[in-house]
């Protein structure tokens, strides 16, 4: 009878419920597309990093004003399960006004991404998480852009 009922919930989507209501607390399964989304978002994560080092590296006059924005990237990849290994970063302009424009532009692309993955997420907690991380990086696009 349980077993029964249990397959009955499991088929109409009420397994949750039925957990509830017997005083366990559900843990979400994964799924597979929002397992692939998440790595694909560490991975471009990965790359903005991968380019703040860069322009760092070419213009040592940005290392405390880009600190911080380098910091969240750390943080953020490290959440999203991604490598340590930055990627090498595409060249960057030698103008440091123009390497900072670029990497403001990076971040505003990031952030429209992010915004658009968060409306092919399944989960909710994932959807919330790349909303987030969209206003975040927008933040970040004004605030670099201002380093000019």
């Amino acid at each position: 009878m349980v077993a029964g009922a249990g397959a009955i919930a499991r088929g109409t989507h009420r397994l949750d419920d039925l957990a509830r209501n017997v005083g366990v607390k559900p843990r979400p399964e994964s799924v597979a597309s929002d397992d692939i989304l998440i790595a694909r978002v560490a991975r471009e994560q990965n790359v903005l990093l991968g380019l703040i080092e860069a322009v760092v590296a070419r213009h040592s006059t940005l290392t405390g004003g880009l600190a911080p924005f380098a910091e969240i990237g750390q943080a953020q990849v490290k959440a999203l399960g991604g490598s340590d290994t930055v990627p090498v970063a595409p060249e960057v302009a030698a103008d440091p006004p123009r390497a900072v424009s670029a990497l403001s532009r990076a971040y505003d692309t990031a952030s429209t991404a992010r915004a658009k993955d968060a409306g092919h997420a399944v989960s909710p907690d994932l959807a919330r998480v790349l909303s987030s991380m969209s206003a975040g990086l927008a933040q970040c696009a004004r605030a670099i852009g201002d380093l000019r």
